[in-house]
């Protein structure tokens, strides 16, 4: 086994991590989250790295969603957009650009993957507009031991 380095977008922590895994389907994503549960195995979930702390960093386990980043379907009717969780905000933002549309609120940084995005209740400014997790709809969840979940 060979470790990864990690380090978070500000470069103030960084660490080697034990097992960085990257799944290229829900199939896999849901497959090494059996595994995990199983054999009791931490893995944590990996966007960008943008927490200005180390609290999302785990030696154990690092989980990337950076092959699971595409954009499943634009309904311009409903205005709403669906996106695997590795998705980039700045990619999003494209495809809804190609369709008229855009975000209700986003913040300056749009590297961030939506799933780690919608998780930390990002924003962007204005006293009367939401954080960005108001805009979900919708949302499956890949869970350990519950498998998959329709939210």
């Amino acid at each position: 086994e060979k470790s990864v380095p990690l380090t978070n977008w500000s470069g103030t922590h960084a660490i080697e991590v034990k097992h960085l895994f990257a799944p290229e389907s829900r199939q896999q994503l849901q497959e090494l989250l059996s595994w995990a549960n199983a054999s009791r195995r931490k893995v944590r979930p990996l966007g960008t790295g943008l927490s200005p702390n180390g609290l999302a960093l785990e030696r154990r386990g690092m989980l990337s969603m950076v092959h699971l980043d595409s954009i499943l379907a634009v309904d311009t009717a409903a205005k709403t957009i669906t996106v695997e969780g590795g998705a980039r905000i700045s990619k999003i933002l494209e495809e809804l650009g190609q369709h008229g549309l855009t975000l209700e609120n986003f913040s300056s940084i749009t590297e961030q993957q939506i799933g780690g995005w919608t998780q930390v209740a990002a924003h962007g400014t204005g006293a009367q507009i939401p954080t960005v997790d108001e805009m979900v709809t919708r949302m499956t969840l890949v869970t350990p031991g519950r498998g998959t979940l329709e939210l």
